[in-house]
């Protein structure tokens, strides 16, 4: 059984410091975060975004935070722990078979080197990191389906 992604967004002092997944299906693209900030008083005017709500116009300070996944991290929040801590632990989804998970993986590592290559993408570090990653979720994930209870952050 697998658990179902959760997300923890840390804050200090009322500032973003990171955004963690976990559980994060390996197929699955991460999601953009954007943090919009209505207060803008004392903000310099090339920190407000100005963008269109409805019939309105609205200005923010805006700007998008990376988001890591936990088992990429030998030390990290676990958004999981933290429901768990507080009451909602996470109940698990039935999951695929491991042949199945097996396969999916393998899909999507071909489609996102085969995107590259449609691309005319080099064979950088940076350019095979979303590939490095996937594969090793993937993994993952086979190994969660076999019933590895093994802590995959190192």
């Amino acid at each position: 059984m697998s658990s179902p992604a959760s997300m923890a967004v840390v804050l200090d002092g009322g500032f973003v410091q990171s955004v963690i997944v976990q559980d994060w299906p390996s197929t699955v693209p991460l999601p953009r975060l954007v943090v919009v900030d209505y207060d803008t008083e004392g903000a310099d005017e090339q920190e407000i975004t100005q963008f269109s709500i409805g019939d309105t116009t609205a200005e923010a300070i805006c700007r998008v935070e990376p988001v890591s996944v936990y088992e990429s991290f030998d030390k990290a929040l676990s958004p999981t722990a933290v429901l768990a801590a507080l009451g909602k632990p996470i109940a698990p989804t039935p999951s695929e078979s491991p042949l199945a998970v097996a396969h999916r993986v393998r899909q999507s590592i071909l489609n996102l080197h085969g995107q590259r290559k449609r691309h005319e993408q080099p064979c950088t570090d940076d350019g095979y990191t979303a590939l490095y990653e996937t594969a090793n979720r993937g993994l993952i994930e086979v190994l969660k389906a076999l019933g590895d209870q093994a802590d995959f952050r190192g």
